[in-house]
């Protein structure tokens, strides 16, 4: 009856507004006379508009509504004046398409195997209150029958009935491992979309869909062990991995010790094994008033999983005959960091390399990483691919700053960071008293500040400091979820540890963000370290460093008293956030990496406590000492490390001493000036001093091979393969084929040390793309079985890199003009333009050689052309090059002199204005020449100089 009075009342409000306003509305506008003020048929006119327009915001509420239920998500538009008309739509639509959607809600879930899954007892119809309805209970106090079979399992979660304390963080984590998940709840109620922050009222029946459960990953087990075991279905391992893609790269390969999701199961009460009796009494089997069985959902997971892709397994004995291991390399090489922490060192060595390029001269190169450093680097990309960390760290800054910006303007002061929940949705700022107001985009819950990556994404850029310059990671609560927390906010923040190299690869991992993240720039850092290559290398001077712990002590208490002052007036927190006092007021953390003694730990706590101004230390505390800590470091019996502090705990970040020194090699290389000799360039010889240059006589292009091709100089192809495409991991299978033509005769031991996958994985890939790639016409595969024990393609399979190569063989600069045209004709973009580089680290040599390559090619055929007047082809040389070195200043100097030839004054200033800025933004000089050519293109001549 529900249903049919909602779809009653559904046609009404979607039928009945237009035809009352086609029947007495006022429509004959013609026969107004605007010019009287007393007719009254302008104020009807007004009124019958003002009811379209109702009726039209209903539509529009009403087909968001009709989308979000069909997709099963609420659809998230911020539309103003719709929320009453969405809220209203939401709950007739929930009970239109109901249709047994009570029975769903209300129908527990059944695992095959009982004794694995998992009972929800808050859903028992005893506990249902009395104004619940039988849409959502479902006649729950119907008692099953005995012999009843098993009920089947639905897609719909189970309920739970609102208790004292409850709200919709605490349910979230309860169900789905994190608070950030409340959303989820709200959107399967429409009751609470009205007003999500308003409190729960016990005795309220929740549904709550799709809840999960947490399982540990032990040695052997895989996602269809692990499905067979808690869900009583192997083939539904699909849906195991769906729910941890953040997690899990390939579904072939997991690992010990990994917490993954899966989705939660409950039991019927009369299901065997289910408990009986307690707290723990499952939820009884619904079923209809008639006392049949009740109506039986198919799981969308499970009809929309596709079973697992059987690829062919023809691998060459050699690879199987190869050790398999089941190590995550990346892991292995990098300890426990996190993603941002990666993408924190990627940012700041991209920078320097980027530095590096834009002064390079022609024909020289800069050393790149090599053999171990450079799987080093490839594991960085690969964990900060793995978790977008490089674009939530530039997210995480953004929010900061606007969160900065909104107390600054409320002139308050910065509200008492608890910390910082980074999650795969969203992102949460936890403080020790709600803030008063959310600024624009973020949902105040309770205690907490949240606001999604989507929306986060949509706010714009602001110019003012952040809220919290010295946050740092602790680590991950779960894969994939990062706990964050304010050093300033710690005062003294101690990291206990029975052993101390343990607590040494925690101060390791909150150095390195703290050195290299770019809201750490804010801040000034003294780091008390007997190693001190890292920061001179990553530090670029900010990091300030000593070896005795007294000396720290002294420059904490001395920064005390200095401070100390001046703050009586205002609260260290409210100068930070004004922009004219921030630099003044920076935080100063001073870090010890050598243990501070008892007394000398006594004293950092006295003076700090004394005076809260601004300066926080990070120490060490020896288990023998019995000064306070923050955060106590244990290992479990697995070996597993945790860090905790009363009910918190998380797996800590880390970063082994072998990983800290491979950080600053990268560091050091990327600060390197020295260049050496180019392998693309011809340097003079003696013997070619006093003989008439000679005009080259013309060189026939290159073949190409017909066969299979890799284009490289652009977004990433293989074209021209014999075989079909494999329907998974095509872009994996194209950077293997990618390695393999970079580095012939290679080993698939070295294959594995490059690429930092797992021996199974590779085998696959190798396998996908051996088929991918087929046979030439004679039988022979393009990738033939490597029997000797080391992989080679076929000498068909061919490049746009190796044709580039050969079209500028004996030197750029000794090149003909029509090879160098040939050349940049290759180029279809930067090299290597759409790959992830997560999967791409390996390249970093490779892509670096490539750019230089075309950016020397680009310069040098523009000025060739422009000394034989063609300035077209000179632009469009410039021009292609740009593609592949952005910004580059010699390739813009170039193209300055080609549009000041041309006439064209505003492109010329243009073009001046851009070189200019991009010095500005890197912090560089611009060289002599380009100098000289911007004064004698904009101001018609060289300034005078005194000789």
């Amino acid at each position: 009856m529900r249903r049919i009075l909602a779809l009653i009342a559904l046609l009404l409000l979607v039928v009945a507004p237009p035809v009352a306003l086609l029947a007495w509305g006022f429509t004959d506008l013609g026969a107004i006379h605007l010019w009287s003020a007393t007719d009254v048929r302008v104020l009807l006119a007004v009124l019958t508009l003002v009811g379209w327009l109702a009726w039209a915001a209903w539509m529009v509420a009403l087909a968001i509504e009709l989308v979000g239920a069909l997709r099963g998500r609420r659809v998230r538009v911020a539309l103003p004046g719709l929320s009453v008309p969405r809220a209203l739509a939401s709950a007739l639509v929930a009970v239109v398409l109901a249709s047994g959607a009570g029975v769903a809600h209300a129908t527990p879930r059944v695992a095959d195997d009982p004794a694995a899954a998992l009972v929800v007892g808050e859903v028992a119809a005893a506990s249902a209150p009395a104004h619940a309805t039988p849409a959502t209970v479902a006649t729950a106090a119907a008692p099953a029958a005995p012999a009843a079979p098993p009920v089947a399992e639905v897609a719909a979660g189970p309920l739970h009935t609102v208790a004292p304390g409850d709200d919709l963080w605490s349910l979230a984590e309860k169900y789905y491992g994190e608070g950030g998940q409340w959303r989820r709840i709200v959107a399967a109620n429409p009751a609470l979309q009205a007003d999500p922050m308003e409190r729960l009222t016990p005795g309220t029946v929740l549904s709550v869909p799709d809840p999960v459960t947490l399982v540990t990953v032990q040695p052997g087990d895989t996602l269809s062990a692990i499905a067979a075991q808690h869900l009583g279905d192997a083939d539904r391992w699909p849906q195991v991995h769906a729910l941890n893609t953040q997690r899990i790269a390939d579904p072939d390969l997991i690992q010990p010790g990994w917490v993954l999701k899966v989705p939660m199961t409950v039991l019927p009460a009369n299901a065997p094994g289910a408990p009986v009796g307690g707290d723990e009494q499952a939820e009884p089997a619904a079923s209809d008033p008639a006392g049949g069985p009740a109506e039986t959902v198919e799981s969308q997971a499970d009809s929309e999983s596709a079973a697992p892709v059987t690829e062919p397994a023809d691998a060459p004995i050699s690879e199987l005959l190869a050790p398999v291991t089941e190590t995550a390399p990346a892991v292995g090489l990098l300890g426990g960091m996190t993603a941002l922490s990666a993408a924190a060192v990627i940012g700041g060595v991209g920078l320097r390399r980027r530095i590096q390029e834009h002064q390079r001269p022609l024909g020289r190169r800069y050393v790149q990483p090599t053999g171990e450093l450079a799987r080093y680097e490839a594991a960085l990309a690969q964990v900060d691919e793995a978790a977008d960390g490089a674009e939530r760290m530039a997210l995480l800054g953004r929010a900061m700053r606007h969160l900065a910006q909104h107390w600054w303007r409320e002139r308050t002061p910065a509200a008492r960071l608890e910390h910082v929940h980074v999650g795969p949705d969203d992102l949460v700022f936890t403080f020790s008293e709600g803030p008063a107001a959310a600024p624009d985009a973020f949902t105040r819950v309770g205690p907490s500040l949240a606001i999604t990556w989507a929306a986060l994404d949509e706010l714009p850029d602001v110019a003012h400091a952040v809220a919290y310059p010295a946050l740092v990671t602790l680590g991950e609560s779960e894969p994939g979820h990062l706990v964050m927390v304010d050093v300033m906010a710690s005062g003294v923040l101690g990291v206990r540890d029975d052993e101390e190299a343990g607590a040494g690869e925690i101060l390791s991992a909150m150095l390195v963000e703290l050195a290299c993240a770019p809201w750490a720039e804010e801040l000034d850092l003294l780091v008390i370290t007997p190693d001190a290559r890292f920061l001179d290398a990553a530090g670029e001077g900010r990091i300030v460093h000593d070896t005795e712990a007294e000396d720290g002590v002294a420059t904490v208490e001395r920064l005390v008293r200095h401070r100390a002052p001046f703050i009586e007036e205002r609260g260290w927190d409210s100068g930070r956030l004004d922009p004219d006092l921030a630099e003044a007021w920076s935080a100063q953390v001073i870090l010890f990496e050598v243990p501070p003694t008892p007394d000398q730990l006594a004293r950092l706590e006295a003076a700090i406590a004394q005076h809260p101004c601004g300066v926080a230390v990070i120490a060490p505390v020896r288990p023998e000492v019995g000064a306070s800590v923050d955060w106590e470091l244990t290992r479990m019996p697995d070996g597993a490390r945790r860090l905790s502090a009363g009910q918190a705990e998380v797996v800590p970040q880390t970063v082994p001493a072998q990983a800290r020194e491979a950080l600053a090699d990268l560091y050091q290389l990327a600060n390197d000036t020295a260049t050496g000799p180019a392998p693309w360039w011809e340097a003079p010889r003696e013997e070619d001093v006093n003989i008439i240059a000679l005009r080259p006589a013309p060189l026939p292009p290159p073949e190409r091979a017909d066969g299979p091709r890799l284009n490289l100089l652009g977004p990433v192809e293989l074209v021209g393969c014999a075989g079909e495409q494999p329907s998974r991991a095509v872009r994996q299978c194209i950077e293997y084929c990618a390695w393999l033509h970079l580095h012939p005769g290679s080993t698939p031991a070295q294959m594995l040390a490059a690429l930092l996958v797992a021996d199974g994985t590779r085998r696959s890939n190798m396998s996908r793309l051996r088929t991918w790639l087929g046979a030439r016409p004679d039988g022979a595969l393009y990738l033939p079985d490597a029997y000797s024990g080391r992989i080679w393609l076929d000498e068909s399979v061919s490049s746009d890199w190796e044709e580039l190569s050969l079209l500028v063989t004996g030197g750029v600069n000794k090149a003909p003009f029509d090879r160098l045209v040939a050349a940049l004709e290759l180029v279809r973009g930067a090299p290597l333009a759409d790959a992830a580089p997560g999967q791409w680290g390996w390249a970093e040599e490779f892509r670096s050689d490539a750019a230089a390559l075309i950016r020397d090619v680009g310069v040098v055929a523009a000025r060739a052309a422009r000394q034989r007047g063609d300035l077209e082809t000179a632009r469009w040389a410039a021009n292609r090059a740009l593609v592949a070195a952005p910004d580059d200043e010699l390739l813009l100097g170039e193209r300055i002199r080609v549009e000041h030839a041309a006439g064209r004054t505003d492109e010329v200033q243009r073009l001046v204005t851009r070189v200019t800025r991009t010095a500005r933004v890197l912090g560089l000089d611009l060289l002599p020449e380009t100098v000289e050519l911007c004064q004698e293109v904009v101001e018609g001549r060289l300034r005078a100089r005194a000789q």
